[in-house]
């Protein structure tokens, strides 16, 4: 009776650890917009560095990128707050992306005023940066793609230490369009074909 009462017990365990990492990759998709949004900024920062030289292209642009994706998700958090409360897992993964964001916006000011800019050091840092982060959400979910996410990322990190400058933005350009773009797609299609499973069954 102990024996199978503890089976139960394990059983019921491990069901709670599916139930909660599925509902991680659920609260990672619904911010697969996210990962679109800081996509475009990237590509906006490239855009303004490569037109004028400007070294403070990437800096401004950050940081009027960051106020506004927190506005968004501060008006879309009531909502999802309701649809979906947050989970343990929900809290890990979400502070894994703060301490990264926190980094982040150390980061951009610290190279921006510095003097010393080198733009393979850079796209190697920050590409090393979302590996970390990416890699640690996609193995705590268990979730491939993000893991895939991640290889790419740490492949940019080697890539940018080699090469000319325009190789170098070249390898920055495709990691932001895989992990960035396709993946908050990818995420974003997740999102929307649950929302209408939900509406379904409701």
């Amino acid at each position: 009776m102990t024996a199978n009462a503890e089976e139960m017990d394990l059983k019921d365990r491990l069901s709670l650890i599916e139930t909660m990492i599925a509902e991680g990759r659920r609260t990672t998709s619904s911010y697969g917009w996210t990962f679109v949004f800081w996509g475009v900024a990237y590509y906006v920062a490239i855009g303004w560095t490569a037109y004028n030289q400007w070294p403070f292209a990437w800096l401004v642009t950050m940081m009027s990128a960051w106020p506004l994706c927190g506005a968004i998700i501060w008006s879309k958090k009531k909502k999802q707050v309701e649809r979906r409360p947050c989970t343990t897992i929900g809290r890990a993964i979400s502070s894994i992306w703060f301490a990264m964001g926190v980094s982040m916006i150390l980061l951009f000011p610290a190279l921006g005023f510095n003097g010393h800019f080198n733009w393979h050091i850079f796209v190697a840092i920050v590409a090393a940066m979302m590996g970390v982060a990416n890699g640690a959400s996609g193995m705590l979910l268990r979730w491939k793609a993000q893991i895939a996410s991640a290889c790419v990322w740490w492949l940019a990190t080697v890539a940018a230490c080699f090469g000319s400058d325009n190789q170098c933005t070249l390898v920055f350009v495709a990691a932001i369009f895989f992990c960035q773009i396709v993946f908050g797609v990818y995420g974003m299609i997740l999102e929307s074909r649950e929302c209408r499973q939900e509406a379904h069954h409701a």
